[in-house]
């Protein structure tokens, strides 16, 4: 503990950090098998179980493997949450797209702002994944006369379509 009664963070060296990931965030061969990852990271031991306990219950180890299943905690609670909130938006999408309604008198009711609503939600999923769009170069036209304006979106050619 440092002078304020805090506790200090302890660095780790590149091994224990590889170990603290390769036990939190590995596949199904390492997360959560401490000999496996002990074995892997720092190679064979005399009594790999009881070496591997011992060191996975030092006290800035034990912090970090802590650390490190927090976060990947919330980001999986991030990722549910945006595949839930996507689901009900590409629901909404599909429902308001083509819906009609008719009212108590039997006329039909206006499709306008059912497919706002329907634009809205595919905005709303365009925001939580972006496209990511080519560089473009634009050519703008425009007639002296007050004639019609065009622009003209001409996609750069890829490398690989230039080669073909």
């Amino acid at each position: 503990m440092n002078s304020d009664g805090q506790k200090e963070k302890v660095e780790l060296t590149l091994a224990e950090e590889r170990f603290c990931h390769l036990f939190v965030y590995g596949d199904s061969d390492y997360a959560g098998q401490h000999a496996i990852c002990y074995e892997e990271v720092f190679g064979q031991a005399e009594n790999l179980s009881v070496e591997s306990r011992k060191f996975l219950s030092l006290p800035h180890i034990l912090a970090r493997v802590n650390e490190l299943a927090r976060k990947l905690q919330a980001e999986t609670e991030t990722v549910a949450i945006k595949l839930q909130v996507t689901e009900t938006l590409k629901a909404i999408m599909k429902e308001t797209a083509t819906a009609e309604f008719i009212d108590r008198f039997g006329t039909v009711l206006s499709p306008a702002p059912l497919r706002a609503v329907s634009v809205n939600a595919a905005r709303a999923l365009s925001d939580l994944y972006p496209i990511k769009h080519v560089h473009e170069s634009k050519l703008r036209i425009e007639a002296d006369g007050g004639g019609v304006t065009f622009n003209v979106i001409v996609p750069e050619a890829t490398k690989e379509e230039e080669a073909g």
